[in-house]
């Protein structure tokens, strides 16, 4: 090898190893705010917050999960659900058997992509505790489980209803451009949604239609019910200006073991319907691979 070839691969050798690598299920998140990263391949769970415009870990800890591999499918397979859930309540460990330990933290699975998309049953997936010293891996019959020493740390992370989990089958990085292009990806797309809804008051409807994927379903039914719910929702009286703002945006991007990736966008929404100024919480599941809503809900 000639001193010219050496010296490059070094340049490019170097650069490699140089290259920071960002956790990148956590795209933005309000500044009060952490996520909750577990992969289940790793059998370890990672704090994440958001600094400086970068996903940046600040503490991580054992977390099993379930017996089987693989998403869940249905109720009683033993597998842990990949997905973004947030913990709904906490139960503490002296109202549950010894085995939870400290406590629980209910997720909200089955979630409107579970129930309406990939159409999975089954429920009572918790992040709880355990009294034992040591953890048996892949152990659990679906839940993610800690060390009660685990769960009381990770309980100064959480904000019931807000802080969002992220289930993965493994740690999904990508370097900083990528993760740059990534994350304007999905906020491009969230503004387009925002001028989508304002048309909504001037009658027009085209834009939001089309930011809706033709197998979109959810409780209000097929993309054409939908937009008849949102046409009955945005509306003005009496010559007031319409608006509408959002508030407390978080993004995840969940990707799965079969191609299929999602934005999961997370928002507080305040818009005048009427004459009325009203606020709900909403959660968009975006297919990242055309960059269609393909099912939501409130929250």
């Amino acid at each position: 090898m000639s001193f010219f070839s050496v010296f490059i691969f070094l340049i490019l050798f170097r650069s490699a190893l140089s290259q920071e690598y960002l956790p990148a299920n956590v795209i933005q998140l309000p500044s009060h705010i952490k996520a909750v990263v577990v992969s289940k391949s790793h059998q370890k769970l990672l704090i994440v917050k958001i600094e400086d415009g970068k996903p940046v870990i600040v503490d991580q800890m054992i977390a099993v999960t379930g017996l089987r591999f693989g998403d869940k499918i249905k109720k009683g397979d033993m597998r842990t659900p990949s997905g973004v859930y947030f913990p709904v309540s906490f139960k503490p460990g002296k109202t549950l058997p010894s085995y939870y330990g400290e406590g629980a933290f209910p997720l909200n699975y089955p979630n409107a992509l579970d129930r309406h998309i990939l159409r999975r049953d089954g429920d009572g997936i918790w992040l709880h505790g355990s009294p034992k010293k040591e953890l048996l891996f892949f152990s659990s019959k679906g839940c993610v489980i800690l060390k009660d020493k685990d769960l009381k740390r990770l309980s100064d992370y959480i904000l019931l209803k807000k802080t969002p989990v992220v289930i993965q089958e493994r740690f999904f990085n990508l370097s900083y451009r990528e993760y740059i292009n990534l994350r304007k990806k999905a906020l491009d797309f969230i503004n387009r949604w925002k001028k989508a809804v304002l048309k909504i008051y001037a009658g027009d409807v085209s834009d939001i239609y089309d930011l809706y994927s033709a197998e979109f379903n959810s409780k209000h039914g097929t993309r054409y019910d939908l937009i008849n719910h949102y046409k009955k929702l945005f509306y003005s009286y009496g010559g007031n200006k319409p608006f509408v703002k959002i508030i407390n945006k978080m993004v995840l991007y969940d990707v799965r073991e079969d191609n299929k990736e999602f934005f999961v966008v997370f928002f507080q929404m305040g818009f005048l319907s009427g004459d009325e100024i009203k606020t709900l919480k909403k959660v968009l599941y975006i297919s990242a691979n055309d960059m269609k809503v393909i099912t939501e809900e409130n929250f």
